[in-house]
């Protein structure tokens, strides 16, 4: 289903916790919508919007335009832990062999679980790898290489709780999922990518 056909309006009576997947979608401009598989992209356009997110408005320089102010006040009206502590972070799937164009690669945490999930699992990755430096000169220990592995599996587990997820009052799970159009040069090739908007949509194969 093309998503410029999608009602683009908060669900009714959803469930909002401090997880849910996102689904990228990119366009040319007045083109269709494509959801975006590949990870390389995927964590670019994340990027974006995870600056969006935590942007300290009251030390910026360069002021927001329509598109991201509607974005971030529509996210602090739905997640209540961004509306009380307004960080987020992402997390990329790298554990699933099975991760296709229609199943989210990346996931956003929010509020107080940030500081939980990057105690737990993110900073561990960094304190071994600092040691590793120290002493082998180069930052793959296998405590390294084990610190890794626990935050890809582990961080699944995380943002997957079911206590977590986004879900509306008949159990349907939903995702965030946002629109980018293709900025290109004068020459044609692609330059950035424009932020449009971003919805919570039902999580469903084939969308």
């Amino acid at each position: 289903m093309n998503i410029q056909s999608v009602n683009f309006q908060q669900p009714y009576k959803t469930s909002f916790k401090s997880t849910y997947p996102i689904v990228h979608w990119v366009a040319e401009t007045n083109g269709s919508y494509a959801p975006i598989a590949n990870l390389k992209l995927v964590k670019k356009l994340q990027g974006k919007i995870i600056r969006m997110l935590n942007k300290p408005l009251a030390e910026s320089k360069k002021q927001m335009n329509t598109a991201e102010q509607k974005f971030r006040a529509y996210i602090g009206a739905c997640d209540v832990s961004y509306r009380n502590n307004p960080r987020v972070r992402s997390f990329y799937n790298r554990t699933e062999s099975s991760v296709d164009r229609f199943s989210p690669s990346s996931y956003m945490i929010s509020g107080d679980d940030v500081e939980l999930f990057e105690n737990s699992l993110a900073k561990n990755i960094g304190k071994a790898k600092g040691n590793a430096r120290e002493y082998l000169a180069h930052p793959y220990s296998p405590e390294a290489v084990e610190a890794i592995k626990l935050y890809n599996n582990e961080g699944l587990k995380f943002v997957k709780n079911p206590s977590k997820q986004v879900k509306d009052k008949s159990g349907t799970a939903y995702a965030l999922h946002t629109k980018f159009e293709i900025i290109r040069s004068r020459t044609g090739s692609i330059k950035d990518y424009r932020f449009v908007d971003a919805r919570f949509l039902p999580v469903k194969k084939g969308i």
